[in-house]
């Protein structure tokens, strides 16, 4: 499972990666929600400084028991050409937030990484 803050490392990560100023910029947020055999593309414009809130109203105002949020994409303009900022796409799906709660799914592999991380940023 994901969070917001995976998806704000990984686009800092894509702006050093092309050396960009953030705040030079305005970002497009493509999502698609997925519901049972219908699939709808979405986007947002936004600035750097309220890329986490704009991602937070996505999935507030788009998730729900019947469907799956998946930001695909964060993308600018720098030079007249499109840059994509993130290196995946993230799905955000109550049903997968309610087995991690309710204990039915331990993704243990996952698990064990953060655990090793943790130890290796001491």
């Amino acid at each position: 499972m994901f969070t917001i803050s995976d998806i704000l490392q990984d686009i800092n990560r894509g702006c050093a990666a092309n050396n960009m100023i953030e705040d030079c910029f305005t970002y497009r947020i493509i999502f698609f929600v997925k519901e049972e055999g219908k699939d709808t593309k979405h986007y947002m414009d936004t600035v750097y400084g309220d890329i986490r809130k704009s991602l937070e109203d996505i999935i507030r105002n788009h998730l729900s028991l019947t469907n799956r949020v998946i930001i695909a994409n964060t993308s600018v303009l720098k030079n007249g050409k499109c840059v994509c900022l993130q290196n995946r796409s993230y799905a955000f799906s109550l049903d997968e937030y309610f087995k991690r709660i309710g204990g039915e799914r331990n993704d243990w592999k996952r698990n064990r990484m953060i655990h090793y991380e943790k130890w290796a940023r001491r």
